[in-house]
């Protein structure tokens, strides 16, 4: 397969989603959530999951500390950075540490920020970091200041515990009692998608499913040779040369007669085998998650075909029945009883469905475990909002009367939740795949 993008092209995107976001999202998400100043802070190979999300392609990290402010003045939100002027950053983020200490600036001005006025510069006074942050604060004298602190989720809780410590000790002891949880904010931020990132989300599961079905074909897969880890390499390496990255290890189960469960890579792939794939990548930022099955076909095997196909049909209401139950403002507890009560005639049907989006396994209405079919509590509590992705992930525990055996069979595919209804990305697996 030959590669998706140049990386120059992949970069010019990354940075137009973020601008977009920037630009349409965070106001009304700071207006949802009452927030006037939202004040982000992470450091290099430590930037925590928000921060990541908030940098623009050229900053494979934070450049040693970040401090990014968000400021919502009613009519428009004012978008800063505490760092000197970068040419790269100051197309998203105002820089506001025009004079940090030790800082030849007239150097530094005359060579690589001409843009600035020198005279207004020598004007202004030295300020440390947070003698910058003190001042942008007082300036605008904001309502509060949320923080990235949390215990309902990790996504929001990505402020070092030192970090937090020298907010507050450098802090004016006057804005102490403004800091707030941006707990609500942070989640909101990280599970909302936008119309232009829908439309490269798709494009990523397209081909993340591309990928599964040349896999799944005699071209990759000789009975009797293939093994589990040279099909799941496969799998991982395609993606990778064309710029994809796997963001966990690609998985082959086989369902055997006599053998529930082989995933050893040295376990060689027989005729007669049902295969189960797990496989997802992240490209542009965003994330796939997709699960399907396939069958390697042998001789007088209808029968087994045909038992197998009617697995496959009742995982795939299973799926019906819980984007029926999609229901904004409904948490994923609510859709997970609610969806279970409408499948008690399926037989072994188990739902656990994730968010999906910057993150794999992502903030937002957690619908499910797989070891907990009843109640999860944190974010299995949080409610279903619009404009956000999920991977419909579930599978069904049935009795295969061909093989004597209960199998389990899953499915997983990403989805769209979009003004109360639920689209597929990319379709879904509507037959067993035939090999």
């Amino acid at each position: 397969m030959k590669k998706i993008m140049s990386l120059k092209e992949e970069f010019k995107i990354k940075d137009q989603i973020l601008k977009h976001r920037l630009e349409t999202l965070l106001k009304s998400l700071m207006d949802e959530t009452g927030i006037d100043m939202w004040i982000v802070i992470g450091d290099e190979y430590n930037e925590g999951p928000c921060l990541k999300t908030l940098l623009p392609s050229t900053f494979f990290n934070a450049r040693k500390q970040s401090i990014i402010i968000f400021y919502n003045t009613g009519d428009t939100v004012e978008k800063m950075i505490v760092s000197k002027p970068d040419f790269t950053i100051a197309e998203f983020y105002e820089p506001v540490l025009l004079k940090p200490p030790h800082f030849d600036f007239e150097v530094f001005y005359s060579t690589f920020a001409t843009q600035y006025d020198l005279e207004t510069i020598r004007a202004l006074p030295v300020e440390d970091t947070y003698e910058c942050l003190n001042r942008i604060i007082k300036e605008r004298n904001p309502k509060n200041i949320a923080i990235n602190y949390s215990e309902l989720s990790p996504f929001s809780d990505g402020m070092s515990h030192t970090n937090y410590q020298h907010l507050k000790n450098n802090l004016d002891q006057s804005f102490h009692s403004k800091l707030i949880s941006s707990e609500q904010l942070t989640l909101r931020w990280l599970e909302t998608r936008t119309d232009l990132e829908m439309t490269y989300m798709k494009k990523v599961v397209d081909k993340t499913r591309e990928i599964i079905h040349k896999g799944y074909s005699r071209n990759i897969i000789t009975p009797g040779k293939t093994t589990i880890g040279d099909l799941r390499f496969y799998l991982m390496e395609t993606a990778m040369s064309i710029g994809m990255v796997p963001w966990f290890d690609a998985t082959i189960w086989i369902r055997r007669i006599g053998h529930p469960h082989l995933e050893k890579d040295a376990e060689i792939i027989l005729e007669g085998d049902l295969l189960h794939c797990d496989f997802g990548v992240k490209y542009l930022g965003l994330c796939s998650d997709v699960q399907e099955m396939a069958y390697i076909k042998s001789i007088n095997d209808d029968a087994l075909i045909h038992d197998y196909e009617t697995v496959h049909s009742s995982c795939q209401r299973l799926q019906d029945l819980v984007i029926k139950n999609f229901k904004e403002g409904l948490t994923g507890n609510e859709i997970l009883q609610n969806a279970l009560d409408e499948a008690k005639d399926i037989p072994g049907a188990m739902v656990y469905t994730h968010p999906i989006g910057f993150y794999g396994h992502g903030p937002g209405p957690t619908i499910g475990q797989f070891s907990n079919q009843t109640f999860v509590s944190g974010m299995g509590e949080y409610p279903l909002h619009n404009n956000t992705c999920y991977a419909l992930e579930l599978c069904v525990r049935q009795y295969v009367k061909t093989l004597d055996m209960t199998i389990l069979y899953g499915q997983e595919i990403d989805i769209l939740f979009k003004n109360n209804h639920v689209v597929f990305f990319s379709g879904r697996q509507e037959k067993l795949h035939i090999i």
